[in-house]
Formats: structure tokens, C-alpha cells, sequence
């Protein structure tokens, strides 16, 4: 790619990092669904969302707006989320000689970036918008959930969070014993998910017409290798796991969780590209995923 996309940046330029997080978006589609729609993809869905330029009220008197849509490859791009509220100002008008309220529109926004065919977004924080990213990511789940092809075919949109799994793993991995291990789940739409535990459940959790689950395992010491696989399946997935590990042969057990915040990447002002961005992130994606630095 010869051209470098730099949208918006001059918002940033009193500040010395932007500060993306991680998160999954899913399209699940119900249960009962046409022969057409059995043909539209997650990736296809999550696109033509994002086309419509959704706005909507979404509290009174803050309405959001996704927007400024520019393509990188036909999967992958940029996008901007804001919102508009009305706010009266007092002036003194020296034509009239008095004090006058006028009333004013501010927009503050900030910036995504994208992969529809794998589902991950990247979203910028900024605290005049939300105290973090999962507040904005929050509102983009509302959004792209009022356009119309999501409406008329009755899907349902989820914005998650991708925590890094890495901690977790390494007490997995180095514990005298595992003795039990959970995670949540929810409806079928990764293509990655693992065929024990995400990819399964998913697909039964969608049979029984519910929205999210979670389900646990126990044992004298549990199967690392599948613990693995099932944790970076669920971190991916922008799922939650817990696990309850001896990490000695004499200590007492404790728990350990993965959850919370989402991954997130600092970049310098003056080499921030979207694009760049996109593909940083996208390479942590993988590593959560599939620890590519352990394959050579």
C-alpha cells in the first residue's frame, strides 16, 4: 500500500501517545433464519452496518454517530464514533449592546479501526467521550444494532473486550495443579473459536435461544495442552476464564481469572497511521490467538 491514512489526527496533537484497545465484534444470528440470510456472513453483515453511517439518541440529548468511513483493503478500514450534544453559552453581543445565550452543537469523536473478516476493532480512547475504551465500545455495539440490516434480520451485535491472556497461561502452565477451570461463552460467529469448548457450546447456546453461558470443568490435575488452546479460543473470542491452581505441592489453592480490561496498544502522535495501527494490532490478535512467537 502506497498511500498512508492519517484521519483526524490534528485533534491529537496536544497529546504525547494515543492509546487503542482491542475488542471482538460478533454478529450472532438467530436460530431460525431464511435460506438468504444463511448466506450473509458475519463479515458481510458487519460491513453493511457500518455503510449505513448509523446514528441514533442514545441517551437524552447525546445522540452518536458513526462516520468519516475510509477502506484499506475491502475488509479492513477506519471509522470515526462521536457523539453530538447541544449546550448554551452566554456572550455579550457588542452590535446590541447586551448579553445574549446562543446555543451551540459540539462533536467530539474519536478513532476505530477495523477488521471485518476476522471481527476485531480498535478503538481509541478519549475521556470527553467515555472514562475508557469499553465506554466507547459500549456505544458502537448500540449503533451498528439500530441499522437497518441488522434490524430486519434480527441479529444480534456484541462488542467485547480481548484481555491478554499471557499471565494467565504462564500460572497454567507452571502450576503443580489445575484442579478446575472455567470460561464463558456466547452465540456462534468467530470463525476461530476452538472445536472443545467455544465453537460447540456456542452453537448449543444458540439452540437453546440464549444469549450467554459459562461452564465449568474439574479434575485431580486438568490437560494443560487443552487448558491452552480453550484459553486463547475464549480470549479471542472476547470471552472470561477462571482457573483454580496449586502452585506448589504445598500451598493452598487459589483462583485465578481472565477478564477485564482489553488489550491495549500506545502509539506516538506523530506516527500514528490507522493503517500501521490496523496491522499492530492485528499481529497481537494473532499472538492472543495462536502464540506465534512460539512457531518460529
Amino acid at each position: 500500500m502506497t498511500e498512508r491514512y492519517s484521519f483526524g489526527l490534528k485533534n491529537y496533537r496536544a497529546m504525547a501517545s494515543v492509546e487503542y484497545s482491542l475488542f471482538r465484534a460478533k454478529f450472532v444470528k438467530p436460530l431460525q433464519i431464511s435460506l438468504f440470510d444463511a448466506q450473509v456472513t458475519p463479515r458481510d453483515l458487519f460491513l453493511s452496518a457500518l455503510s449505513e453511517k448509523p446514528s441514533a439518541e442514545l441517551r437524552k440529548g447525546y445522540t452518536w454517530h458513526i462516520g468519516n468511513i475510509q477502506y484499506f483493503t475491502p475488509d479492513t478500514g477506519y471509522f470515526a464514533v462521536g457523539r453530538t450534544t447541544n449546550s448554551t453559552i452566554e456572550k455579550f453581543d457588542e452590535e446590541s449592546g447586551n448579553f445574549l445565550e446562543e446555543e451551540l452543537a459540539a462533536s467530539p469523536y474519536t478513532h476505530c479501526v477495523f477488521d471485518a473478516r476476522i471481527g476485531i476493532l480498535g478503538i481509541a480512547k478519549k475521556t470527553s467521550l467515555a472514562q475508557s475504551a469499553k465506554g466507547v465500545a459500549a456505544r458502537v455495539e448500540q449503533l451498528l444494532s439500530t441499522s437497518k440490516v441488522i434490524v430486519q434480520n434480527n441479529i444480534a451485535v456484541e462488542v467485547h473486550p480481548i484481555p491478554d491472556p499471557e499471565g494467565f497461561l504462564r500460572a497454567l502452565n507452571t502450576a503443580h495443579r489445575v484442579t478446575r477451570f472455567a470460561a464463558t461463552f456466547h452465540g456462534p460467529n468467530p470463525f476461530d473459536a476452538d472445536e472443545y469448548f467455544q465453537k460447540p457450546l456456542a452453537v448449543y447456546l444458540q439452540a437453546a435461544s440464549g444469549e450467554r453461558g459459562k461452564t465449568q470443568i474439574q479434575g485431580e490435575d486438568l490437560n494443560r495442552e487443552v487448558l491452552v488452546e480453550v484459553t486463547r479460543s475464549t480470549a479471542a473470542t472476547g470471552n472470561e476464564a477462571s482457573a483454580r491452581i496449586t502452585k506448589s505441592k504445598n500451598q493452598k489453592p487459589i483462583t485465578i481469572n481472565l477478564k477485564g480490561d482489553p488489550i491495549k496498544r500506545r502509539y506516538d502522535e506523530n506516527e500514528h497511521y490507522p493503517d500501521a495501527v490496523l496491522k499492530d494490532l492485528s499481529d497481537t490478535y494473532n499472538r492472543v490467538r495462536r502464540d506465534e512467537r512460539d512457531q518460529g
